[in-house]
């Protein structure tokens, strides 16, 4: 049993994922979504009217956090992260002129398949045909993914996108999904009939 779990937590992909901001936070919000709901239903020492108000707007609140989650990060914090690093570092070989941190990602990605893996994969196709590490570099990134066992995996462009996950996520999450829910959740629960039942059994939940 403890190797099976060993294997797991040992598997490249599984540390991939691991590593990556957005999958473990958007992982999280999930089992939030459903897992803290769960929980309070099964309070048997709450009222049930109490426990089904509670539930649904904390299920509300956690799906509000996703999708704030996974729309400012990518379009927004990643988008420019990436790019404020890109002058930061502009000329420098630890991070080449990638046209957005989506063709660093999809470079990314095919660098750390096998070489073999790599030939005629359709991510090729979003790798620039003229790219290089440098102007020195005999090579584009393109041929080295076709070419090399290991290309570079630059990962001064991966800690930057990391970086502007993890600024995302405290912005997003701590600020802007609080401040958001104030004006969402209650019209939402309103709707759903809970804040006339709030009112008529003076149920006091804190948001």
């Amino acid at each position: 049993m403890l190797d099976k779990v060993a294997g797991i937590l040992l598997n490249p992909k599984f540390v991939n994922f691991a590593n990556n901001t957005k999958y473990t936070v958007s992982t999280e919000s999930l089992f939030k979504a459903t897992g803290r709901p769960a929980a309070i239903m099964l309070d048997k020492n709450v009222d049930k009217d109490t426990r089904k108000y509670a539930a649904t707007k904390e299920g509300l609140y956690q799906a509000l956090c996703l999708g704030i989650y996974l729309t400012m990060i990518p379009f927004i914090f990643q988008k420019y992260g990436f790019k404020i690093a890109q002058k930061i570092l502009k000329g420098d070989s630890a991070l080449p002129a990638f046209k957005n941190a989506t063709e660093y990602l999809n470079y990314a990605k095919l660098a750390k398949m096998n070489k073999g893996e790599r030939q005629n994969h359709k991510l090729l196709t979003k790798i620039s045909d003229t790219l290089k590490i440098s102007d020195n570099d005999k090579l584009t990134l393109k041929e080295h993914l076709l070419k090399d066992e290991k290309p570079p995996e630059f990962p001064a462009a991966k800690g930057a996108i990391e970086l502007s996950n993890l600024v995302g996520t405290v912005i997003g999450l701590a600020w802007i999904a609080s401040e958001l829910s104030n004006y969402i959740l209650h019209p939402l629960m309103k709707v759903l009939g809970f804040e006339e039942k709030k009112k008529n059994n003076k149920i006091n939940i804190k948001g």
